[in-house]
Order: C-alpha cells, then structure tokens, then sequence
C-alpha cells in the first residue's frame, strides 16, 4: 500500500513538473518582448519622474525592474535556460521588481500631490503583474504582500500623513488580494485542463499500442497461406474500418481431402469489440475443422455455440464448399451478402434462406448446391461493399457492384477485386470505408 501511494505521489510531482515546463516555455516565448518593453519604460519613466522632480532615489526604484529584468534576459540566453527553477524565480523576481518600484514610488510621493496618481498606477501595476503570472497565488502573494507590506510600514511609521491617506491604500491591497485569486482560479483551471489532454494522450498512446498488438493479433487469425489446389485460382482482400475490424474469413477442411471450403463472416459494429467476437468465431472453428459435415452443419455449429454469448452482437457468414472431383459447389448463408456467380458473361446472385447468427438458438440454414465449369468464378463479399455510401447518402448497392463485377469479368482475381475497391471509393470520392470490407474471389481452372 505504501508502495502504490509512493508511486502515485512521484506520478503527480513528475506531472506537476511537466505542467510547470509546459507553462514557462510557453510563456517565455513573449519573455524577451517584455524584458524590452521594460527597458523601454523604464528609461521613459526615469525621463517623467525628472519632469516631475521627483527625488534621484526615484530613480534607483525605477531601475530595480531593469536589473530583475536584465538578470532574466542573461538565464534566457545562456545554459541557465535549462534551470527551470532558476528561470522561474528569476521571472517572478522581475514581477516583484515591478512591485518594489511602485512601493518605492509611493513611499517617495507619501507627502506630495503625486501620491494618488502613484497608488493609481501601483492598481494598474498589480494588474499586469497578475497577466502576466504564470501560476497560483503561492507565487503571486509573495510579489504583492512584501513590496505592499513594506510601503504600508513605512508610511504608517512616518506618522506623516492624515488617516484618510493612509486608508487609501487599502485600494491596491484589495486589487491584489483579488488577483491573487484570480491566479489560484486561473491555474487550477489551467492544470486541470491540462492533466485531463495528459490523460487522453497517454491513453491515445496506450490505445495505439493495445491496437497495434491486435491487428497483429487478428492478421495472424486469417489464413497465412491459400488453399493448395490446383483446380481453382483464389483472391482474398481485406479491408478493416480501422486497424483491426469485425469480418473474418477462413479456408476450411473439410472430411473430403480433395474439397475446399470458404467461410466468411461479418461481425455487426466495427473496431475492438466486433473484431473480439470474429476472433470468438475463429476460436470455434479451430476445433470443430475435423468435424464438419456441411456448410449448413458448421453454421448450426456457430450459432449454438454463440448464441446469447455476445451481447448486442450478431453476426452473418457465409460457408461453401467446392470439390474438384464433380466441380459442384455447396453453400449455406446465415443473413449474408448473396455470392455472386460469373459464368459466360452473366452475373447472377445465389439465393439460399438462413437469418443472422449470434442471437436466436433455434436457426435454420438452407443448403444449396451449383455446378461449376471451367472459367466460372465465384464472388463472396461483406456488405462494406454494397453499403458504401456518397456524399448524399446513396448508397453502392447490389446493381453496381453486378455491373463493376460484368464490366472485369474477364480480369484476374486480384485485378477484379481491385476495380471493385476502386469503384466504391470513387463512389465515395473517398478513399476510407464506413465499415469493414472483405472480398473473396475463386476462379475454376
């Protein structure tokens, strides 16, 4: 226990440290046109309190800020810029420079007419002061309460002036009381703000990483390798919304050595939580690879064992199973996207009856059966494809995805699925997806 409290007490020093970094550095930026901007008023106000005969003490007041300011301007540009306390200190020198001359302007006009226009511009004084703070009141009451303080004594010690005079004072007391406030506000509000974007970087990072590692994950779930058949020729794209998405596909043994199987799924949503339950699909399959008897068999197979297991997820697959040796192809669907069906020009979809699994125990899935022939092929995809959508809102659709299919009909497998991206992008006038799209293409020999 002790142990945790220590590590969360150095998380919030190393936290407060960085704040403090990110403050001053962001400041400093206009630190050198304040040090010249206090050189240049100083030099003017020496000239104003000469019109005005002031005392020459007046001026060694007017050149306290100049030095704080001259001795910042040296940290800024030497190796003593990287001392973070030092140029803090050093700057918040500078605002009680300013502080200690308008004290000491004060306690030189006490007994003259000046002393209000004076009392009047220390208000203005501890007004910029607070500008210009960089953090809370612990810093600023220091640079208020010992100049004020000490103006104050002196006066009251003279025992030279009416009350009502004195009182006067009470006026850049309360401003700077005010301020000091104000700065308190302003820095907790400050800090705040920027722990909570610490917090969303460092989970940003953390999220990357985590996401990074899935994809990883997830890549290494889909099939290294194609099928080794010589009978047929196949495609695979894959597309995830983000780095790792909810569609999954498989090549699958079946009990036939000779026969081929294809299984596709699209998980519902997008991101972690569909791609956790594709890789809950994945995990059925693994085992279930030396018992599968059909296509319908391995759906009723998922959807027992999911059902009511995935929360407000569903999911839609398709299974086919192609032999070689009578070249006929077996499918069964659960709610997914139509395969569609090139032979001699013609593009057809094949229908079959099965709902979407995950959510229902009692499903049925209808198995239906095609003969293939040489040059036919096969296209299996996700409803990334058909859903894309324009910027009006219309939507791909089945008709031209039949229409890029018919136009490339002709084209190789990874041509054809690369004119089918294409198109929907260029539909889109974009180059992302609003889901996760997958493509299958199988061509027999």
């Amino acid at each position: 226990m002790a142990r945790e409290i220590k590590i969360s007490i150095t998380a919030d020093q190393r936290l407060e440290k960085e704040y403090r970094e990110t403050v001053l550095a962001k400041h400093l930026r206009f630190t050198v046109i304040g040090i010249f901007v206090v050189f240049v008023g100083v030099a003017y106000f020496i000239y104003e309190d000469s019109v005005h005969r002031l005392p020459m003490i007046s001026v060694l007041f007017r050149l306290v800020p100049a030095v704080c300011a001259l001795l910042l301007l040296i940290a800024l540009i030497t190796s003593f810029k990287k001392r973070v306390n030092l140029v803090i200190a050093l700057y918040y020198l500078c605002l009680g420079g300013l502080m200690t001359m308008m004290a000491g302007l004060i306690i030189i006009t006490s007994g003259t007419r000046m002393y209000e226009i004076y009392l009047l511009g220390t208000v203005v004084v501890i007004f910029c002061v607070y500008l210009c703070s960089l953090f809370g009141m612990r810093y600023l009451v220091p640079v208020y309460a010992i100049p004020l303080a000490t103006a104050i004594g002196v006066i009251v010690a003279a025992d030279e002036m009416p009350l009502e005079r004195v009182l006067v004072m009470a006026n850049p007391v309360v401003v700077a009381f005010v301020c000091c406030l104000l700065a308190e506000i302003q820095n907790r509000i400050r800090f705040r703000d920027f722990t909570s974007r610490k917090i969303i970087e460092r989970q940003n990072v953390t999220f990357s990483k985590e996401l990074a590692l899935s994809k990883s994950v997830q890549r290494n779930l889909l099939p290294q390798k194609m099928p080794e058949n010589n009978d047929i020729e196949i495609a695979v794209e894959y597309i995830p919304m983000i780095s790792i998405g909810g569609d999954l596909y498989d090549f699958i043994k079946f009990r036939d050595d000779d026969a081929v199987g294809l299984f596709m799924c699209d998980v519902s949503g997008h991101g972690v939580s569909a791609a956790l339950v594709s890789s809950m699909v994945k995990a059925l399959l693994n085992p279930a690879r030396d018992t599968i008897l059909s296509p319908a068999w391995l759906l009723h197979y998922l959807n027992e064992n999911l059902a009511g297991k995935i929360g407000d997820h569903f999911f839609t697959a398709l299974c086919g199973l192609y032999r070689p040796s009578d070249r006929s192809f077996t499918y069964a669907r659960g709610g997914h996207c139509y395969p569609i069906l090139i032979r001699d020009g013609s593009v057809v979809e094949l229908e079959s009856r099965g709902g979407f699994l995950g959510r229902f125990v009692s499903m049925s899935f209808e198995e239906r059966e095609v003969r293939l022939a040489s040059g036919d092929r096969l296209v299996l995809y996700t409803d990334g494809i058909i859903e894309a959508r324009d910027d009006s809102g219309a939507v791909f659709g089945e008709e031209r995805l039949k229409d890029v299919i018919g136009k490339n009909r002709s084209a190789g497998g990874g041509t054809l699925i690369g004119e089918i991206i294409s198109a929907v992008k260029s539909f889109q006038n974009r180059e992302d997806f609003d889901d996760d799209v997958c493509i299958i293409t199988m061509m027999v020999r």
